[in-house]
């Protein structure tokens, strides 16, 4: 059979909406089969912190393991990335409950309210991070078609609730913090596909801001995100995306096209042997939630450098030695806008731009 990749948004059916509404079991722990699986929640904090905590759960050649991740960018302050060995993974209530060791996640009966507890990084090092939040969703979630990209005999599915208030109290070592913000929640896994056969290269990004030039009362909050890969060429080469755009905490458009242009290409200089880009260029195309085409247009320039992850160094042995034997280099490039601006063209409206601070990730799986 000639492997190839399906895309979400290609199986569904003319007449039927591309983007439809994510529901409570869509963010449900499955655990199945050979693949991987995380529970991530990414953040922006009003004092400028920004980051993510991460569950991540694979089953690779008859080995599980359990990870938890964590990233927190305070300015002014170095940034802290922390990954450890969860150990065992427990779910409960029907798989809305779940927590390993260092980090828990818990949501409440009406799946509105998500309490992130993470402590991983402090249980190992006094100098380490614990911090704990309170995620309060406001705007509907989202998936395309039924979530899931087919990929050769495997799929790969996201699932996001794009934004809501979000609570934060923690301590960096010794630098304590406490604030209020936005966050966005995103479910992925992956089934029958090792996780590094997914996608070969991976852009994503998360950005809050308001639109530009409005009065201040009237400065509502804007997020943004972008999660897109290109499939291996072995199974087409093909761009699978996912893209949101939230106004007021409210869901206002869904883009399941979107381009990615690298420019201005320069040598690693930490080490990777990879050129990564000083440019991106990402233009996405979609629909609102009231049915108008509507297109976004992200031209970043992701200067500030916050970690490189050095992916099998990350890795247990077991899992480091089987990966390694099929991917030469898998890193992970995390960094930040101060000034990003995205322009916005909505059909039959006046195109407007919105201004703010971003989060973005590189990954290369080559």
């Amino acid at each position: 059979m000639h492997k190839k990749t399906l895309t979400a948004a290609s199986l569904v059916h003319d007449g039927q909406p591309i983007a439809t509404q994510a529901v409570p079991k869509d963010f449900a722990w499955l655990r199945d089969s050979t693949g991987s699986e995380t529970q991530t929640m990414y953040f922006h904090l009003d004092n400028g912190c920004v980051g993510f905590v991460q569950i991540a759960w694979a089953y690779l050649a008859l080995t599980t393991t359990i990870e938890t991740n964590a990233m927190f960018y305070v300015p002014g302050h170095p940034c802290v990335f922390e990954t450890h060995n969860g150990h065992n993974l427990k779910v409960k209530k029907d798989s809305y409950e779940y927590e390993c060791k260092g980090l828990s996640m818990s949501w409440d009966k009406d799946h509105t309210r998500l309490s992130v507890k993470y402590t991983a990084g402090k249980e190992r090092d006094p100098k380490g991070v614990a911090a704990s939040f309170e995620f309060v969703r406001k705007s509907e979630g989202y998936k395309i078609g039924d979530a899931k990209n087919h990929i050769a005999e495997g799929t790969a599915a996201h699932y996001f609730y794009p934004a809501g208030e979000v609570t934060a109290k923690g301590e960096i070592g010794s630098v304590k913090f406490e604030s209020s913000g936005v966050a966005l929640f995103i479910h992925a896994h992956s089934g029958n596909i090792m996780p590094y056969n997914v996608g070969a290269e991976w852009n994503m990004n998360f950005f809050t801001g308001h639109r530009e030039g409005a009065p201040k009362e009237d400065k509502d909050r804007v997020t943004f995100h972008i999660l897109q890969y290109r499939t291996p060429d072995n199974v087409g080469a093909v761009n699978c995306s996912n893209a949101g755009l939230t106004e007021d905490n409210s869901l206002k458009a869904v883009f399941w096209n979107t381009t990615v242009e690298h420019f201005e290409m320069v040598k690693d200089e930490n080490g990777s042997g990879y050129e990564i880009p000083r440019r991106v260029l990402f233009t996405s195309t979609g629909k609102t939630v009231d049915g108008k085409n509507i297109k976004a247009v992200f031209d970043a320039r992701p200067s500030l450098r916050l970690h490189d992850i050095d992916v099998l160094g990350e890795m247990p042995y077991v899992i480091r030695r089987i990966v390694q034997a099929l991917i030469t280099k898998p890193f992970i490039f995390e960094r930040f806008e101060e000034n990003a601006k995205i322009s916005v063209e909505i059909e039959g409206e006046e195109p407007y731009n919105i201004v703010g601070v971003a989060f973005h990730e590189h990954t290369l799986m080559k």
